[in-house]
Order: structure tokens, then C-alpha cells, then sequence
């Protein structure tokens, strides 16, 4: 997910496009559907070239495509709109060509940053999906729901909604003393999402990974899972009785 940069670039060749996490199921993978792309030049590109002729570095275009889910038995569809522009390579020849560069600015649903697991308060995991659509083209606001999302975890923990966010994790601390930190990692990160209006592209992808250990410990129970094959493959000698 969000701890594979690779899939999360800014921009990308149609060739090299990655193939992102479905953000509807498990399984799957969005891909670009090449027959769906559509695009135009922006009037600037087109002033431009009325008063100084065709240049493909000022040719920026305005595109939208759909990605879709590679799982037969979900198929899900994502809008992905954004710019284009031209990028001069050179062969060993010296020969000049032009790549086309996509640059989303959104995608609807966005891909899945994180995995959510089942038991995720639902309030908390829509602000998550929120989060996802929002990085593509205004991470202040992804950073805002990822905190949002954290509001939503205290609120299902029955922790006093009159109190401010750092206040509710003090709170949530007492019980468990070593799950606040990521918390609070990500309010800080959603107060720069809320005050300064934006958060470093590598920041919030860190915070997207974070925030997936601790759900996957939280509500997926991962560390005591583990524990639990661990003790039943020594007791067993190696061998596994139960279902995990």
C-alpha cells in the first residue's frame, strides 16, 4: 500500500502506469482502460501557439480515463482526471522523441492508501476513504480526514467528545499505553492539513502507513494472532492444530 512509493507517483508514462489497490475490494487492482482516455489542449497551450507556433514544450492538455479492478467478481471503476504535458528523450542516436506524461489530480473512488480491516469503526473508515480520494489533488484535506478518522475512533471508544483530539488520546492512553503515539502522530499531521492548508507528499504517505500497522494491530488483532501461532508451533513442536 502506502509503504510501495513506487505506486504513488505524481505522475507516470501510459506505458509504466502502475496499477493501483482496488478501493472497493481486497483482491483486486485498478489498470488503466486505454480506450477510455480522452483529452484536450488547455487554452494557454493554444494562445501560445497562435502567437509563437507548435511547441511540444508548451503543450499541456487536460485528460480523463477510466482505471478498473482486475477482480472479476468486483470490477470497479475509477475516474482519474488530470494534465498532460511532453517530455524530450534522446536515443543513443541523438534522436529526439516525445513521451506524453499523465498527471492525476484526482481519482473517484480513490485506490486504497492503507487496508482497513473488518471491525473498523464505519465513521472512522469512511473518513479513510475520503482521505484516499483527497490525496490526489489536495493532501491538506487528506491529512484533515485521516484526523477526522482518529475523531471517529474515539468517538466508537465512547471517549468524551467535548474534549480536544490530543485530550481524547490522553484518555485513550490510560487503557492503552502503546498505541497513542501513531495517534497522535497523525493529529499532528492533520493539524498542518488543517491550519497550513498542506502536507508534504512523503508525510502523508508515511502517515498512511503508519495509521495501516495500527489498524492492523487495533481492530485486526495482527500482534496477538501472531502470538498465538507462535505458542501453538512451540507447544505442537512445529505443527499447527487450529485455524488462524
Amino acid at each position: 500500500m502506502a509503504s510501495n512509493r513506487y505506486l504513488w507517483r505524481e505522475s507516470f508514462k501510459l506505458d509504466d502506469a502502475p496499477r493501483l489497490p482496488c478501493p472497493r475490494c481486497k483482491d483486486g487492482q485498478v489498470f488503466v482502460e486505454r480506450n477510455t482516455i480522452s483529452s484536450a489542449t488547455v487554452a494557454d497551450s493554444l494562445e501560445y501557439f497562435e502567437e509563437n507556433g507548435a511547441d511540444p514544450e508548451f503543450d499541456y492538455k487536460r485528460f480523463v480515463l477510466l482505471m478498473t479492478c482486475n477482480n472479476r467478481k468486483c470490477r470497479e471503476t475509477v475516474a482519474v482526471a488530470g494534465t498532460t504535458k511532453f517530455q524530450e528523450t534522446r536515443n543513443w542516436m541523438g534522436e529526439v522523441s516525445y513521451d506524453t506524461i499523465f498527471e492525476p489530480e484526482t481519482m473517484i473512488p480513490g485506490p486504497a492508501l492503507m487496508v482497513i480491516p473488518d471491525g473498523t469503526p464505519s465513521k472512522a473508515a469512511e473518513a479513510m476513504r475520503q482521505a484516499f480520494t483527497a490525496f490526489w489533488g489536495d493532501r491538506g484535506a487528506a491529512a484533515n480526514r485521516l484526523r477526522i478518522s482518529v475523531e471517529r475512533i474515539m468517538d466508537a471508544e465512547n471517549i468524551d467528545s467535548t474534549k480536544k483530539l490530543y485530550q481524547r488520546i490522553d484518555d485513550f492512553s490510560v487503557a492503552h499505553p502503546d498505541l497513542t503515539d501513531t495517534l497522535d502522530a497523525l493529529r499532528h499531521v492533520g493539524n498542518l492539513g488543517s491550519h497550513d492548508g498542506d502536507v508534504g507528499r512523503e508525510e502523508l504517505l508515511a502517515a498512511f502507513e503508519i495509521y495501516q500497522e495500527w489498524l492492523r494491530d487495533y481492530y485486526g488483532r495482527y500482534k496477538d494472532r501472531i502470538a498465538a501461532m507462535t505458542a501453538e508451533l512451540v507447544a505442537n513442536k512445529g505443527k499447527l492444530t487450529s485455524r488462524f
